[in-house]
């Protein structure tokens, strides 16, 4: 029997989940490229470190939005598809091992892994990926499929392009600067060959084109002291007022549910400040809807592609 293993990273839903969120993240050799034994000592320290700091911003949003919308995009998928979708998590329960050793015993054997990740990378993706395999080799008689990337589906720039225009008219703002912001990942990965900035230079390219719009990329959310690739959403957008862009409308592209780095890393810490800039006539972010028909039109597309 057919069916899809819906992954995302999951999210914290109490301050003891998060010191676990934190240091299942950080264990992860795809996020933390060290030797096993001192990625598993500083992934501890980072999670004891920051993570009542980081509970802190979840309660100034409301909690984590990403397993609500998650289920909710899993549960709308199984109707369209017709086939049964079950939803994992890589660093919060349910765990991707545990989900399909249920796949199984439910006598579904033919899987179809599709992430909430739209643009392929070492960081998400592969992580996603390299743990499928490891829990596939536990069990018997499994068909896996792998789906990577569909960042410039016909249909998923059709949602954005909507979402955008939706925003725009909703807004009554002329000739915005569209800020395309993606979560970064760390230059070491890119010098590895990780293509990720660059897919996600291409489908705002893309996107731009399609609206005739003007537009620019930034990236978001780095932590710790290591490089990131750049140019970092605060500093750029900073940057971009200094100019004389007066007019802003940022979307997160590669994001596919609301989570705290849209809520907070971009509604908190820059909208709600840029409103009050005097500098600025119209900021505004385009909000992420929960399980939307274009975007479950994507996902049921690329599964039968």
């Amino acid at each position: 029997m057919k069916g899809v293993l819906l992954v995302n990273m999951g999210g914290p839903q109490s301050l003891e989940e998060m010191q676990v969120f934190l240091k299942n993240m950080f264990s992860d050799k795809y996020i933390l490229p060290l030797p096993w034994g001192l990625r598993q000592f500083v992934a501890k320290m980072i999670a004891k470190k920051r993570h009542l700091k980081s509970w802190e911003k979840y309660q100034l949003i409301g909690g984590t939005p990403i397993i609500k919308h998650t289920e909710a995009t899993g549960k709308a998928l199984q109707e369209a598809a017709e086939m049964p979708v079950y939803t994992a998590y890589s660093y919060t329960a349910p765990f991707i091992a545990d989900v399909m050793k249920k796949m199984n015993a439910d006598g579904v054997d033919d899987i179809n892994v599709l992430t909430m990740y739209p643009q392929a990378s070492d960081t998400t993706t592969t992580s996603v990926f390299v743990d499928v395999t490891k829990a596939a080799k536990k069990l018997s008689g499994l068909t896996i499929r792998k789906i990577c990337d569909y960042s410039v589906h016909p249909s998923f720039l059709d949602y954005w392009k909507t979402l955008i225009e939706e925003h725009i008219a909703a807004a009554g703002v002329d000739d915005p600067l569209l800020l395309f912001t993606a979560h970064a990942i760390p230059i070491y990965g890119v010098k590895r060959g990780d293509k990720y900035p660059d897919t996600v230079r291409h489908m705002s390219k893309r996107l731009a084109d399609m609206m005739d719009r003007r537009y620019d990329v930034a990236f978001q959310s780095r932590v710790g002291p290591v490089k990131w690739v750049g140019p970092d959403t605060d500093d750029h957008l900073e940057e971009l007022v200094a100019a004389g862009e007066r007019n802003v409308v940022m979307i997160p592209v590669s994001f596919t549910t609301e989570c705290l780095e849209t809520y907070y890393d971009l509604n908190i810490k820059l909208v709600d400040i840029y409103k009050k800039d005097e500098r600025m006539h119209h900021i505004s972010r385009v909000e992420i809807p929960q399980a939307h028909p274009l975007f479950i039109e994507t996902l049921k597309r690329v599964l039968n592609e």
